[in-house]
């Protein structure tokens, strides 16, 4: 059987749906194998975990009676906490450096954004130490201190994008600052507020070193568990499916949460008036966005340097950490920003497969780096191969390479599509009259007007990966301690001095592009001072 197209010959059914599938994609036929390339690249490493999961497990039935239980339920309610902590703190921020205008607002409008550059497991080690706590309550401390921006980021640009004629209607009919708040500007903030909260959520759910640390049994930690001490790759990947179900709850719940909601935008252009603040009231906003930046990283930072010149100089040089970091940042950031690169190529096809790309290089972000590492580990069990063996030399770094473009994919898309949008439509169609086929006008035109951009992309994937402990841990070569590592080793074995060096050094690498990032992004604000 047949179904007739007007415009062309007659095509098989099955053809046809394939056809329609394609072009709902905006992707031609020609382009299913990019296609499923993007799909493949983070899909993958859960495919084989869930294969994994299948085969037969010595100890999992030990795991599920014993530690299952109170390992999904301590995620579970550091989760809701540390989210809720942070989500509070962020949009509180937020609504500061924007509705108000009070002493240090301009600094501390791009500050509030740095403690970014504190990893959570460096943080743990501070705050550990000063302490001498243990538990979900000092994990929970960690995480909000050093998450809050990325509520606060979001929080911040839906607020200064909203409708300056809602706020003045509000304030005409004689509402307060706190009922516009409450009753205009959040409402319209919520969508950008939901997203920064699930990535806040994302990132605790795919923590191991601040969970191991403080001595919090996570599913996270039961995956290392399973694995590094039991030898269980099966049982492993059954908390780590369990792991990727939770994962998946929280995306759809953000999703769900957005569902039939717009930020609002401004009807005119014209930057809302800030309020000016004096008295108790302004030593009280100041105080609160000092506190929160001084929790998140002027009091580890501190902290850790005193450790470390108390301790003297590390007894191993960091000149092998230091390079194995750069290394893996080096070749994970150009691996991650290939295929980046790809699918920006991909999405500027049409609005359904810019959504697609976006789709699926999320759902690599989404997925915790100790599942996507589990995922090589079950593939190369799964071929046959003895992991540890096979895992070692040259192909442990592509494996970790792989890890870091399935993860990290999507902190390379966003500035790399921004890029690429310098090249207007006049400027391709002079491309194409000139007879220049679609790889050559991004290959000549495209990709040297992003080129700023893919440096801001590069940058920013070679942080998250500085950072990034789990995926390492797992898959790097026998002897190949990169910072994260080493510090986190020290940190085991109750060595915090000699830990602080490689945690300072970690803070340090990521700050800088931190620094450049935030600060440029407050100044790109229009009529932003």
């Amino acid at each position: 059987m047949t179904t007739l197209d007007p415009a062309t010959r007659p095509i098989p059914a099955r053809e046809w749906e394939r056809l329609g599938a394609a072009k709902l994609l905006g992707l031609p036929l020609k382009d299913w194998s990019l296609y499923a390339l993007l799909i493949a690249v983070p899909g993958l490493p859960v495919l084989f975990t869930v294969l994994a999961a299948l085969r037969p497990s010595a100890s999992f039935d030990h795991i599920a009676h014993v530690l299952l239980g109170e390992m999904a339920l301590t995620s579970l309610a550091l989760l809701v906490l540390a989210t809720l902590g942070a989500t509070i703190l962020g949009v509180i921020a937020a609504w500061f450096v924007t509705a108000y205008q009070f002493w240090g607002r301009t600094v501390l409008s791009w500050a509030l954004a740095l403690p970014l550059a504190m990893p959570a497991y460096v943080a743990a080690y501070a705050w550990g130490d000063l302490t001498g706590a243990r538990g979900i309550w000092i994990a929970t401390l960690v995480y909000v201190t050093t998450l809050y921006p990325y509520v606060y980021l979001a929080a911040r640009g839906a607020f200064e994008a909203q409708s300056v004629c809602a706020l003045e209607a509000a304030r005409l009919l004689g509402a307060g600052a706190w009922k516009r708040f409450v009753t205009v500007a959040l409402p319209l903030a919520r969508p950008a507020i939901a997203a920064g909260a699930s990535l806040t959520g994302l990132e605790i759910a795919a923590d191991y070193g601040a969970a191991d640390h403080l001595g919090v049994s996570t599913l996270t930690i039961g995956v290392f568990r399973a694995w590094f001490s039991m030898g269980d790759l099966a049982a492993a990947a059954r908390i780590a499916c369990l792991l990727l179900v939770g994962v998946l709850f929280l995306v759809w719940l953000e999703r769900k949460s957005r569902a039939g909601l717009v930020s609002g935008g401004s009807t005119r252009w014209r930057t809302p008036q800030r309020a000016p603040v004096s008295g108790v009231h302004q030593v009280l906003v100041t105080g609160f966005c000092f506190v929160i930046l001084t929790l998140g990283l002027v009091i580890p930072v501190l902290h850790l340097a005193n450790l470390a010149i108390a301790s003297g100089l590390p007894e191993r040089a960091l000149s092998k950490p230091l390079a194995a970091t750069a290394l893996l940042c080096a070749l994970g950031a150009i691996a991650t920003l290939v295929l980046a690169g790809l699918s920006a190529f991909i999405g500027q096809r049409s609005a359904q497969a810019s959504a697609f790309v976006r789709a699926v290089s999320l759902a690599g972000y989404a997925t915790p780096g100790a599942v996507t590492a589990l995922g090589i580990l079950a593939a190369l069990a799964l071929s046959g191969s003895h992991v540890v063996a096979a895992l070692s030399g040259p192909l442990a770094i592509v494996a970790l390479c792989y890890a870091y473009a399935a993860r990290f994919t999507a902190a390379g898309l966003e500035p790399l599509s921004a890029g690429l949008e310098k090249s207007t439509r006049s400027m391709r169609e002079s491309a194409q009259t000139l007879g220049a086929s679609r790889i050559k006008r991004f290959l000549t035109l495209e990709a040297p007007l992003a080129a700023p951009s893919a440096f801001a992309a590069a940058l920013i994937v070679a942080v998250e990966i500085a950072k990034e402990l789990p995926a390492t841990t797992i898959l790097r070569p026998f002897g190949l301690d990169t910072l994260a590592v080493r510090a986190h080793a020290y940190a085991s074995d109750e060595r915090l001095g000699a830990a602080a060096w490689p945690a300072l050094a970690i803070v340090l690498v990521a700050l800088i592009p931190t620094i450049l990032f935030s600060h440029g992004l407050s100044k790109s604000r229009a009529g932003q001072s």
